[in-house]
């Protein structure tokens, strides 16, 4: 008995896989995040920013500081943007990045908070008074 249809088998079975792999994956492909923004302009640690990513596509928007996920991603986009709210933890420079399909990355620098309360978080030094 010859062995050559079990070794065509088996090639047919990882090609039909590899098959299968890539017209599945195929959709991420054309998934781009194409601009990365956050609010502020200057930006304090332990204060809260929103990131903004315009996308291409349905498909959900991973969120990430320096490669560690932002609480509450994924995003489903809407109307071709993805936002999350983000509160870096401590100063210094963090790369944030948007992932739908490829990336997109951006760098920002994080202030230590000057301040005590609200005012270091862009509320101003009346942001008791709601403004």
């Amino acid at each position: 008995m010859s062995k050559t249809p079990g070794r065509l088998g088996a090639g047919l079975t990882a090609l039909a896989a590899l098959t299968c792999a890539a017209v599945l994956s195929a959709p991420y492909a054309s998934a781009t995040p194409t601009e990365l923004e956050v609010s502020g302009r200057t930006i304090h640690a332990a204060c809260t920013y929103e990131i903004t990513a315009q996308v291409n596509h349905w498909f959900e928007v991973w969120f990430y500081d320096n490669a560690l996920v932002i609480p509450g991603s994924p995003v489903k986009p809407a109307n071709g943007v993805a936002t999350i709210q983000w509160k870096p933890a401590k100063s210094g420079t963090h790369t944030l990045s948007a992932l739908q399909g490829s990336h997109i990355e951006i760098k920002v620098n994080v202030a230590e908070p000057t301040l005590t309360g609200s005012a270091t978080c862009g509320a101003g030094p009346l942001g008791f008074m709601g403004s």
